[in-house]
């Protein structure tokens, strides 16, 4: 586990790192699923090139590949000083930018891709809501989710580490976010030195 620290003008919190590579044949999906969650539970279901019902199968990603780089970045919300639902959308936002910036330098150190966290952001207003082709389809990432894969499972087998939410006017303990990157295991090692050094020079 490696560490960096975040600052904003109002905090300054510590974020966990973890990272590990996993098996495709070990990684629990269920897209059939997620699809029908999304389809009931979000208003932009259909509105987003990076989201169901456009995004593509793990296993047509994963077809010439082994397994996933996985990292999660991880920080304990007591040490933001804001309102319960300001901590969570704080947090979040820190984790996600950073995530990621590290997540598109190792795919472009590596010629990969990487399975992002959430829905894509490149565009303020999807071309798919004006039935026009994606504007950056060589940017646009997928979510873990959105291609099938059981987040809560995958941070769970690797980090021992469950996914929290905000619930009942409360921030969690701890907020997480977590992506993968596309690649062979012989690779995995390199990506590790990769992130270290990232860290390490305070890229991130």
């Amino acid at each position: 586990m490696k560490s960096f620290v975040i600052k904003t003008k109002q905090n300054s919190f510590k974020t966990e790192v973890y990272f590990e590579f996993i098996e495709k044949e070990r990684v629990k999906l269920n897209q059939k699923l997620f699809v029908q969650m999304c389809k009931k539970g979000c208003v932009n279901y259909g509105k987003k090139y990076s989201c169901p019902p456009f995004a593509p199968n793990f296993e047509f990603l994963m077809e010439n590949k082994e397994g996933l780089f996985v990292v999660l970045f991880k920080c304990d919300l007591k040490e933001i000083n804001s309102t319960e639902y300001n901590k969570i959308r704080i947090a979040n936002v820190c984790l996600k930018s950073r995530m990621v910036k590290l997540m598109r330098f190792l795919e472009n150190k590596f010629g990969t891709i990487f399975l992002s966290t959430g829905a894509c952001n490149l565009c303020k207003s999807c071309k798919v809501k004006l039935n026009e082709s994606c504007k950056y389809p060589d940017k646009k990432r997928y979510s873990l989710e959105a291609v099938g894969i059981d987040c809560d499972d995958l941070c769970e087998s690797l980090f021992k580490t469950s996914l929290l939410w905000y619930k009942n006017k409360k921030s969690p303990q701890y907020s997480c976010v977590v992506c993968g990157l596309v690649c062979d295991e012989i690779d995995s090692k390199k990506i590790k030195e990769e992130l270290n050094q990232f860290i390490i020079k305070n890229e991130i």
